[in-house]
């Protein structure tokens, strides 16, 4: 048996959407259109058919206003905007202050507000985000409480497999999919949240049951021009759309992060539920470590929680890790899913894809594949790493292109400090040149105090860099591959060409 929903299925009139919007003014709407039949709410008007409503977004690179006649030829028969024009379309057309605010409340409503009948998770932070995710998916599912999710490797429910465009997708698109897996008897959704899908108001009207926050480090500054700003686009989910949602509208922070500390006090000072889980023995948090290790076999810890405390064992490894099982315990716990039940289900959690993922072999060398492409996240991949005591650690890494150029140097600095050797290259250089950028990682790998020319070499192919530090490697060594992680493809120029670093390791150890 399936969930049911009674919008999308059937379609539904612009009469009725329009009870979800502010209308400033209305265009060509008269009482013969109270039951014109909407089939879908569209922003990209290539994608417009007939029947369908075209929603126009002032976007960053290019305005939707300028394609609305377009939609209309495609067949769209109604119309949002956000600025008067000079020439109005022949369709019944509204005008609304806030073009992606009115996607998400469309979407919302055509989907008969999907998010309200599934407990959802939102999780955001610069790191940690995916494999939290899985982490919830796996607790939930073993809980018996069918779990999909959403995020940077993929949308997923039962055995239906999404490719990702975006960590958190369009409103329209999120919106669907949460109706999609209710129809498919999941009853709840552990979604990655970005600071994008915050600032663009994608998950506005998304009714929320608990919001975790990771931690803050540098990254998408290109966008948010600077921490602060940053740090108030991901307060936002917290301060302003959490509590606008239903059941337990309770925040789980990580009290190890200077901006999980602000969090907590912006949330004590608005009277938001909150819990906290640290790494650290301090019994002010609510879920906490008492003791740990972490080996090649994975991570053992003493974990003291609000329901007593418990032994937990992981196959996954490293400080960052043992942080993001904390998270999925403390929001597992405040879903009132019993301890033992938790404990069961982070044994069997294997590899998250791309997320220090172990690619096997025979010959005695340890090759670990990571997204980590930012510099904290690089940093803490190499820090746990050295401290398995590889006899060398060899990073093969590079910089995005059309990205933060900030970061590159501070990444070359982190890859020095804590490797043996590295070998610098193209990550997804886009329509930067691949010398370029790498130049503006030197200068970090020197001042790291690596020398070049004798433990830096540089190869902007991708495969051969990575064909070069296996060949380079020899029994006990530990090789990282870093910056794409699950990822399978390359961006150069403006192609999108297939390559997986997991792919390019096996193929060199069958050779």
């Amino acid at each position: 048996m399936t969930g049911s929903l009674k919008t999308y299925d059937q379609g539904i009139t612009l009469h009725q959407l329009m009870k979800s919007l502010s209308v400033e003014k209305s265009f060509h709407l008269n009482e013969e259109h109270a039951d014109l039949l909407i089939s879908k709410i569209v922003f990209n008007s290539k994608q417009v058919k007939r029947g369908d409503l075209f929603v126009a977004i002032s976007g960053t690179k290019l305005d939707g206003h300028r394609f609305i006649l377009d939609a209309v030829n495609q067949g769209a028969v109604a119309c949002v905007i956000e600025k008067e024009i000079q020439t109005l379309p022949p369709i019944p057309t509204l005008l609304v202050k806030n073009s992606r605010l009115a996607l998400s409340q469309l979407a919302n409503f055509y989907y008969d507000q999907a998010s309200k009948k599934l407990k959802v998770i939102a999780v955001t932070g610069t790191n940690g985000k995916t494999t939290l995710t899985c982490l919830l998916q796996e607790i939930l599912n073993a809980a018996k409480v069918s779990c999909g999710r959403i995020g940077t490797i993929g949308y997923q429910y039962g055995d239906q497999w999404i490719e990702a465009l975006h960590t958190t997708p369009e409103s329209t698109e999120i919106h669907k999919m949460l109706a999609e897996m209710y129809k498919h008897q999941m009853r709840a959704v552990a979604m990655e949240v970005s600071s994008h899908a915050i600032d663009l108001h994608r998950v506005a009207d998304i009714q929320f049951d608990l919001a975790i926050f990771t931690n803050l480090t540098p990254e998408h500054l290109d966008y948010h021009k600077n921490m602060d700003s940053y740090f108030s686009a991901k307060k936002k989910l917290f301060i302003d759309l959490l509590p606008r949602g239903k059941g337990l509208k309770k925040a789980i922070i990580n009290a190890d992060d200077p901006y999980g500390l602000k969090l907590v006090e912006s949330l004590a000072n608005k009277g938001i539920a909150y819990w906290t889980y640290s790494t650290q023995a301090q019994s002010k948090w609510d879920v906490f470590v008492t003791d740990w290790t972490s080996s090649l076999e994975g991570i053992q810890a003493n974990v003291r929680t609000p329901q007593g405390e418990i032994k937990i064992s992981s196959p996954l490894i490293g400080a960052f890790n043992l942080s993001n099982i904390l998270a999925a315990m403390t929001a597992a716990l405040a879903l009132e899913i019993p301890l033992r039940e938790i404990q069961q289900a982070l044994k069997i959690c294997h590899e998250i894809p791309g997320r220090l993922q172990k690619i096997r072999h025979t010959q005695g060398v340890h090759v670990y594949v990571d997204y980590a492409h930012t510099p904290d996240a690089l940093k803490n991949v190499l820090l746990t790493l050295r401290k398995l005591n590889p006899k060398k650690l060899i990073t093969v890494f590079g910089c995005g292109g059309d990205r933060d150029p900030l970061k590159r140097p501070i990444m070359g600095c982190e890859v020095a400090k804590y490797s043996d050797a590295a070998i610098v290259t193209s990550d997804n250089p886009r329509t930067e040149d691949p010398a370029k950028i790498i130049q503006e990682i030197l200068p970090g790998i020197q001042e790291g105090g690596l020398e070049l020319r004798k433990n830096v070499w540089i190869e902007p192919d991708r495969r051969q860099a990575i064909f070069k530090a296996l060949q380079r490697a020899k029994s006990g060594d530990l090789v990282l591959i870093a910056g794409k992680g699950h990822e399978d493809y390359q961006i150069l120029g403006k192609e999108k060409i297939h390559f997986d670093d997991r792919e390019v390791v096996r193929e060199f150890f069958k050779t």
